[in-house]
């Protein structure tokens, strides 16, 4: 407890910076929902990656809303805490995500983050996954069968991606 005015000021000044700080972790600022125009860039994506699924013969992704809701919590993370890693700053993969978020029946658990802030972000983050051999492996593994899409736009206006791909028991 202060004892002076000095120590009062002090500790006031140390309260609000702290508030300030960490306001964008605590989610202040978190929408209730998707912004409309990120959520018809994910929807998008979800259909572009289940053409090109379809077109190397392979079953299409359902989308499910809780674990776009993981992915979408992961690309604002990284909007608001400024890193791009499938890894969280803690250490926290894809599989405890999903975990945090309440998806527990699920066997198997990839992820494909991108970037951009291009014109036709889709394209890019399509055309970028495909080049690279991991995030490919990802796009077009067969044995995932479920998906979620989450996108998140930093103040610059980059987009962030995270796509998630599971595999439920049926």
């Amino acid at each position: 407890m202060p004892r002076t005015p000095f120590q009062a000021a002090l500790f006031v000044a140390a309260l609000w910076a702290t508030l300030v700080l960490l306001a964008p972790l605590v989610g202040a600022a978190e929408p209730a929902g998707p912004d409309p125009r990120l959520a018809s860039l994910e929807a998008t994506l979800h259909t572009s990656v289940n053409a090109l699924r379809r077109q190397h013969g392979l079953i299409e992704l359902r989308r499910d809303a809780a674990i776009d809701a993981v992915a979408r919590a992961h690309s604002r993370d990284m909007v608001a805490r400024r890193y791009f890693a499938h890894e969280t700053p803690e250490g926290w993969t894809p599989p405890d995500r999903l975990a945090r978020g309440g998806i527990t029946d699920i066997t198997l658990a990839g992820e494909n983050v991108g970037l951009t802030n291009r014109g036709d972000p889709n394209a890019e983050i399509v055309e970028g996954w495909l080049a690279s051999p991991v995030h490919r492996q990802n796009l077009l593994a067969p044995m995932f069968n479920t998906t979620g899409v989450g996108i998140a736009q930093a103040a610059d206006g980059t987009l962030y991606y995270t796509q998630l791909y599971v595999t439920v028991p049926r």
